[in-house]
């Protein structure tokens, strides 16, 4: 007799990708949105050891800074507005400026930075597996990311 559970325990950045298009597709989302926030919000949709989903809202000019996201793999969907994404790879920076509809996946170890870049409040629904545990905040250091000590 088994004591786990049976299910998907790992997702692809393909699933990771219709897992985000399918809660995206809420027509209920919009509601959950407080438009007069003026700070980034994150609100939890789904959240397991395997999966997590989260609803982000974007105030003009809001911005993640640079992280990573621990192990887990992700990927987002812009539901509304445009954001922009660096990503540091390689030892450079590659920029994707994403509208309504455009996804993106990434596995772990992924380092980049997010920001508004409309005047309006953007959206996005980003799902990660396994769910986050740990985010690495980084600083410049010498025009390369370090991670940031966390006491």
């Amino acid at each position: 007799m088994t004591t786990t559970s049976p299910g998907v325990r790992h997702f692809t950045k393909d699933q990771l990708v219709r897992v985000a298009r399918l809660f995206a597709s809420d027509p209920d989302l919009a509601s959950r949105i407080d438009r007069t926030a003026g700070e980034r919000q994150r609100l939890i949709l789904s959240d397991t050891p395997h999966l997590e989903v989260l609803l982000m809202s974007w105030p003009a000019g809001a911005s993640t800074g640079w992280h990573d996201h621990g192990d887990a793999s992700g990927a987002f969907v812009v539901v509304e507005g445009v954001l922009g994404e660096e990503i540091w790879r390689g030892g450079s920076i590659t920029e994707h400026d994403l509208c309504a509809g455009d996804e993106r996946s990434f596995g772990s170890g992924h380092l980049h930075t997010m920001t508004n870049l409309g005047d309006d409040m953007a959206v996005s629904v980003h799902a990660y597996s396994p769910g986050l545990t740990e985010m690495t905040p980084y600083e410049w250091v010498d025009n390369k990311p370090v991670p940031v000590a966390v006491d």
